[in-house]
Parts: structure tokens; sequence; C-alpha cells
């Protein structure tokens, strides 16, 4: 059955032991919370908290993103405009708000690592 399941899907054998690897090698990840110096421990609460703020900035997006494409979609008789990319000042301005907060992000890590 995974058998012809890889056939359809068009999925080699060796991608799924190649994404299973990990679980095979079974290793133990308890040792990265193990510490040999206060040096290591800085880091962490610093990146749970970039997690929870990045990840909260993910759900937002994506949560924008599958609103536009249900309010704007071809079958609510909106017609389709054709354009090439951004064109208009505004346009390239939030196509540039993804890189922008990419270099707030670096910003505060690197601030904040160097600080002290």
């Amino acid at each position: 059955m995974l058998h012809r399941f890889c056939l359809r899907a068009k999925v080699f054998w060796s991608g799924l032991l190649t994404a299973a690897a990990p679980a095979l090698a079974r290793a133990d990840s308890t040792a990265s919370t193990a510490f040999a110096t206060a040096a290591g421990r800085e880091p962490l609460p610093m990146h749970g908290y970039f997690m929870v703020f990045l990840t909260v900035l993910f759900v937002v997006i994506f949560a924008i993103t599958i609103y536009s494409m249900a309010k704007h979609r071809k079958g609510s008789g909106d017609q389709v405009n054709r354009f090439a990319g951004p064109t208009g000042t505004v346009q390239w301005l939030w196509a540039m708000v993804p890189f922008a907060i990419l270099l707030f992000v670096d910003y505060v890590l690197f601030s904040l690592h160097f600080a002290g």
C-alpha cells in the first residue's frame, strides 16, 4: 500500500526514509537541554520570546492571506486585473514589509547578543 502511495504521489522511497531518519535514529532529545555554562542558558529565553513573536506573526499573516483569498476569489464576481508586479509606491512598500520585519528581528537579536 505504501509503495502504491509513493508511486501516485511521485515520491521516492529514499525521500520517505530521509524524512523518517530522525525518528529511526532515536536520538536522545534531552541532551540538548543540559547546559554546561551560564552562557549556554542565556539565549534560551530570548529564543523562546522570538519563537512566540514569530509564531503569532505567522498566524496573523496566514489569517490575512486566507481572508484575502476568500474575499477576493474569482467566484465572488470580482473581475481579475492583469498586472506584472508592484507598480506603485504603496505596492512596493507592502512588498518590502516582510524584509523590514526580518531586519528588525536581526537588529534586536544582534543588539541583545552584543549588549553584554
